[in-house]
């Protein structure tokens, strides 16, 4: 696992065979483990309370709540400095909002202990992890 997927894990992971990879979801709230941070053009950014999940959206954390969406999962590449190149960080998770979602979504949600049936978690820190499932 790259440095950049770590704390990422699950079936729909693996059968991928690593980052990028798009599937459809309902959104729970996310607000408990992400912390807004700005508005960016038209689109919104949050980053998780580890510092290691980056979330791009084009709804606000609080519109986002009970959404079908199209999530899009990524490896999140950052500088830490000036100069350097921007090396792997974390993950970047891209959602925007479907108005007729023709899949069938996974359902999300924020847990403390992942049940035996997931399909893709996310660690999001606090000993939380974001589940599809």
């Amino acid at each position: 696992m790259t440095r950049c997927s770590a704390g990422l894990r699950g079936p729909l992971f693996d059968a991928a065979g690593g980052l990028p990879l798009s599937f459809p979801a309902l959104l729970c709230d996310l607000r408990p483990r992400f912390l807004a941070k700005c508005r960016v053009g038209t689109g919104f950014r949050a980053v998780a309370r580890n510092g290691r999940v980056l979330l791009a959206s084009d709804r606000s954390l609080e519109e986002l709540a009970g959404r079908a969406v199209r999530v899009r999962v990524q490896a999140w590449h950052k500088k830490i400095l000036t100069g350097e190149q921007p090396e792997p960080w974390g993950v970047l998770l891209c959602i925007r909002c479907e108005e007729n979602g023709s899949a069938e979504p996974y359902t999300a949600r924020l847990t403390d202990q992942c049940g035996q049936e997931f399909a893709l978690a996310l660690d999001v820190g606090g000993g939380m992890e974001l589940e599809f499932r």
